[in-house]
C-alpha cells in the first residue's frame, strides 16, 4: 500500500510539472506572437520618432528665420555648436589621453565640416535646392544631422505637388510640403 501510495505521488508531481510546462508555453507563445506583430512596427517608431524631431527643428529653423530678418539662405545654428562642445570638452580636461581626442575629432567631422547653409521659401520653411531625390536627402540631413540610409529610410520627391516623403519598410510615411512647411505622418496599422 505504501508502494502505491509512492507511485501515485510521483504519478502527480509528474502530472504538475507537465501542466506547469504547458502553461509557460502557452504563455511564452502568446508572449512570443505579441513580440513578433509589434517588430514589424520598430521601423515606424523609429520613424514616428524622427518626425518629432522633424517637428522641433522645423519650428526652431522657423523662429531662427524670423529673428534673422526672414532671409532666403541662412545657417543653421546649431552645427557650430557641436563642434564648439566637442572642442572646449578636450580643452578643460586636461587628463583626456591623445586616444579621447582623436575619437573626440573623429565624431561627425562631415557635419562640423559641411557648409549648412539651407534654403528657405517666402514663408520661412527649408526647401531644397535641387529637385529631386537626392536634394530630399539633403534637406534630411541638414535638419537632422542623420542620413536616411543609416535610419533605413527610402525617399521620394513629387515634382508635381513640391514634396519630400520619406517612407519606412513598413508603410510608415513623413511627407513634408516644401512651400507651406505642412508635415504629415502616417503609419499603417498593420
Amino acid at each position: 500500500m505504501l508502494s502505491q501510495q509512492k507511485a501515485d505521488g510521483d504519478l502527480l508531481k509528474v502530472y504538475g510539472r507537465v501542466i506547469t510546462i504547458v502553461v509557460v508555453l502557452t504563455l511564452l507563445a502568446i508572449f512570443g506572437g505579441r513580440y513578433v506583430n509589434t517588430a514589424s512596427n520598430i521601423g515606424g517608431r523609429g520613424l514616428e520618432f524622427e518626425h518629432n524631431r522633424f517637428l522641433n527643428v522645423l519650428a526652431m529653423v522657423h523662429s531662427q528665420w524670423l529673428a534673422s530678418g526672414r532671409p532666403h539662405k541662412m545657417q543653421l545654428s546649431w552645427h557650430n555648436m557641436v563642434s564648439n562642445s566637442a572642442s572646449s570638452k578636450v580643452s578643460n580636461d586636461n587628463a583626456v589621453s591623445q586616444d579621447a581626442a582623436s575619437k573626440i575629432d573623429a565624431i561627425d567631422t562631415d557635419l562640423v565640416d559641411t557648409d549648412n547653409w539651407i534654403s528657405l521659401s517666402d514663408q520661412g520653411w527649408p526647401t531644397i535646392d535641387t529637385n529631386d531625390v537626392q536634394g530630399c536627402e539633403q534637406l534630411w540631413g541638414h535638419l537632422l544631422a542623420t542620413n536616411v540610409q543609416e535610419l533605413n529610410i527610402a525617399v521620394d520627391y513629387q515634382s508635381d505637388e513640391n514634396i519630400c516623403r520619406y517612407h519606412s519598410g513598413n508603410e510608415a510615411s513623413l511627407s513634408y510640403q516644401l512651400q507651406t512647411g505642412r508635415v504629415i505622418f502616417l503609419m499603417s496599422d498593420g
